[in-house]
C-alpha cells in the first residue's frame, strides 16, 4: 500500500502557488507546480500524480478558461488522478463544462479557500487509502505496515514524518481483530489523528468504550505535558464514549508528561503512552493484541512490561 500522495498544481499565479505549497506541505503531501500548459504536460509525462489542482484560467484574470482545455490531456496522461478545478471566476457554464469533462471537484478561491482545500484533498486521499486497505490480505497489510514504518524512519520532512506515522498506526491497529481505523478525523472543534471503532470480541477490549483514539507525534524531541493536556481534553469530551487513548511519540516523553499521566489515574481516561521502542516491538510482534494488552496494563495498573 504505497501512497504516491504527490499533487500537481497548475496555476499561473505565484501567490496561489505559494499558498498551495504551504498548506499542502503542512498536511504532509508532496507538491510539484507548473505555470503553463506546456510545463504541466511535460510533468504529467514524466511523473505520476494522485491529485491535480488546475486553475480555470492560466493566462491571468482576463484570459480565457484555458485551464479547462487541459482536462482531457490530464485525464489521458494521468487517468487515476483526481482533478480539482480552482478558480476565482466561477460561472455556471464553466462549472458544468468542467464536470462534463470529468473533473472530481470544484474549488472557488474565496474566504474559506484554505479550509476547503485541506478538506477536499484529505477526503480524496482518505478514500484512496480505504480502497487500498480493503484490497489487502493479511500478508499484504503486514508488508505495507513494515514498508511504511521504514519510510517514516527515513523521512526528513517533519510534516510528512507525522503523516507516515499516522499511516503506520492505521495499519497496525487494523491488525487487531475487531478494530476499525480511520485517520485525520476532523470536526468543528478538533482534529484526531486516528479513530478506532472498537468492536473487538476480546474480553479486555470489549469492556472499553465504543471508540478509542490515537495521537501521533514523530518529532525530533520528547513530547511534553502541553500536548498531553490537549489529548486528555479530547478523551474527556466525547459524551463518555471514548476513555482509552494511545499517545505515540517516537522520541518518548518528558518527565512532566509521565507525572501528569499518573495524576490522571483517578479519572476514567486511560492514556497508553508508546515511545519508539514500544512501537518497534509492537510492529515486530507476532501477537500484537497480547502486547497491546500488556501496554494497557502498564498504563492502567503501572505494572508489567510489554515485550
Amino acid at each position: 500500500m504505497h501512497d504516491i500522495e504527490t499533487i500537481l498544481i497548475i496555476d499561473d499565479d505565484a501567490t496561489f502557488l505559494a499558498t498551495y505549497r504551504n498548506l499542502l506541505g503542512q498536511e504532509g503531501y508532496r507538491t510539484e507546480t507548473a505555470t503553463s500548459v506546456g510545463e504541466a504536460l511535460a510533468k504529467l509525462e514524466r511523473s505520476s500524480f494522485s491529485v491535480v489542482i488546475l486553475d480555470q484560467k492560466l493566462q491571468g484574470p482576463m484570459g480565457t478558461d484555458s485551464g479547462l482545455d487541459l482536462i482531457v490531456d490530464i485525464r489521458q496522461r494521468a487517468p487515476n488522478a483526481k482533478i480539482i478545478i480552482a478558480t476565482g471566476y466561477a460561472a455556471p457554464r464553466a462549472i458544468e463544462r468542467a464536470f462534463e469533462a470529468g473533473v472530481y471537484d470544484y474549488l472557488e478561491k474565496n474566504d474559506i479557500f484554505d479550509t476547503l482545500l485541506r478538506v477536499k484533498v484529505r477526503h480524496i486521499f482518505a478514500l484512496a487509502r480505504e480502497q487500498r486497505l480493503s484490497m489487502l490480505d493479511v500478508e499484504g497489510r503486514e508488508a505495507a505496515l513494515h514498508a511504511r514504518w521504514q519510510e517514516a524512519l527515513a523521512e526528513t520532512d517533519r510534516n510528512r514524518k507525522g503523516k507516515l506515522l499516522e499511516d503506520v498506526m492505521v495499519l497496525l491497529f487494523r491488525s487487531v481483530p475487531g478494530w476499525h481505523t480511520e485517520a485525520n478525523v476532523t470536526n468543528e472543534i478538533e482534529e484526531i489523528d486516528v479513530v478506532i471503532r472498537n468492536e473487538s470480541p476480546d474480553p479486555i477490549w470489549k469492556k472499553e468504550t465504543p471508540f478509542l483514539i490515537a495521537e501521533c507525534k514523530h518529532w525530533s524531541k520528547p513530547v511534553g505535558v502541553t500536548e498531553l493536556r490537549s489529548f486528555l481534553w479530547k478523551l474527556h469530551h466525547h459524551y463518555g464514549r471514548c476513555h482509552l487513548g494511545f499517545f505515540v511519540s517516537t522520541q518518548g516523553f518528558t518527565g512532566p508528561f509521565h507525572e501528569t499521566v499518573n495524576g490522571e489515574r483517578a479519572g476514567n481516561a486511560v492514556v497508553i503512552a508508546m515511545d519508539g521502542s514500544d512501537l518497534e516491538r509492537l510492529i515486530q510482534s507476532q501477537d500484537r493484541n497480547a502486547m497491546l494488552k500488556e501496554l494497557y496494563q502498564r498504563a492502567a495498573i503501572g505494572k508489567g512490561k510489554a515485550s
